[in-house]
């Protein structure tokens, strides 16, 4: 894992980018930061990929194509994203929805492009799963696919320890960070930390004071 202060997040050379929600604004800094070789790939969990790609492209993107989850077999899926230089993830039904259609072949696809250099938007719904945990609107306290170690995040949401009461008081080593609307949490893989818009943060009892 990487790390800077209290942050720990998944080795690898590229960037990973955590968006409250799909912003133009945010697109345009992403696709700026890019820099690894290889196309664009699109895992759209929900709505229409086609008109993403369009919207996109229009940002100024390069060359692009669909992963579709949905339908293709495992092996095209992993090969098709550990090829691609970007990738934007977006969509889904909710968070839950949004981690099984990640794990296997697309999480392994995802990682080995991140290894290589790739730069990877998770929005929403799927920048929400990606923490080490995730809590639903009963509260309920679930495992995330820890990309983040040990933290929730939350979206649309101007304050953390507001938002993430029971799971800090439940673990007191997690880590709740809050992404505003509009805003994102930019990781790097040389433990660069970088925001754009608000990000609050708030830790468990472990951290002290």
């Amino acid at each position: 894992m990487s790390s800077a202060n209290v942050f720990s997040w998944l080795d690898g050379s590229g960037w990973l980018i955590f968006a409250s929600s799909a912003s133009d604004e945010v697109r345009a800094l992403a696709l700026g930061r890019a820099s690894a070789d290889g196309g664009m790939a699109i895992i759209a969990l929900s709505g229409d990929a086609e008109l993403l790609l369009d919207d996109l492209e229009d940002l100024g993107a390069p060359s692009g194509y669909i992963v579709d989850l949905y339908s293709e077999d495992d092996g095209a899926i992993t090969e098709r994203l550990a090829d691609s230089g970007i990738i934007i993830v977006t969509g889904g039904e909710s968070p839950q929805a949004a981690r099984g259609a990640l794990r296997g072949a697309a999480l392994d696809g995802l990682q080995t492009a991140y290894e290589n250099g790739a730069l990877i938007l998770f929005e929403g719904f799927a920048a929400m799963c990606m923490g080490g945990w995730m809590i639903d609107a009963d509260d309920t306290i679930e495992a995330g696919l820890d990309w983040v170690e040990s933290a929730l995040i939350l979206i649309n949401v101007e304050n953390a320890a507001d938002n993430a009461k029971p799971l800090l008081n439940a673990q007191p080593t997690a880590i709740a960070i809050a992404i505003a609307t509009g805003s994102a949490l930019v990781l790097g893989g040389d433990s660069e930390i970088v925001i754009w818009g608000r990000v609050t943060v708030a830790l468990g009892s472990a951290y002290g004071t």
